[in-house]
């Protein structure tokens, strides 16, 4: 995955919270779940192609796990944090979390000469 899509997706986040009209709100949420739902899909695939094929299904599972179904547990964090300081310092909290595992995603070396097979 490159640095700009990673910055593009965080920016979108970001910005989600300071959008006037609901039209730029469609946009700016169509961009981050195009661009999460290409970061995902790419995460995944390496993520099986790296596996020990005899293990695949539990490092799927695992990763699964992590990815979406610890998701819901954050939603009364997110939640909380906009009641006390609103939408846009939590989404641009969120955005930098983003951009941090991002950045360090990208340090790892084997990461970034990962290959999915042709």
């Amino acid at each position: 995955m490159s640095p700009g899509c990673l910055t593009a997706g965080a920016v979108a986040i970001g910005a989600l919270a300071y959008t006037q009209t609901v039209a730029a709100a469609l946009g700016t949420a169509l961009a981050v779940g195009l661009l999460a739902g290409l970061s995902g899909a790419l995460s995944g695939a390496l993520v099986q192609t790296e596996s020990d094929p005899a293990f695949v299904g539990r490092v799927t599972s695992v990763s699964s796990l992590f990815s979406l179904g610890l998701a819901p547990l954050t939603f009364p964090v997110t939640g909380a944090g906009i009641a006390l300081w609103g939408t846009g310092p939590v989404f641009v909290a969120s955005a930098a979390v983003c951009v941090l595992g991002g950045i360090l995603g990208l340090r790892s070396r084997p990461l970034r000469r990962a290959e999915l097979p042709r």
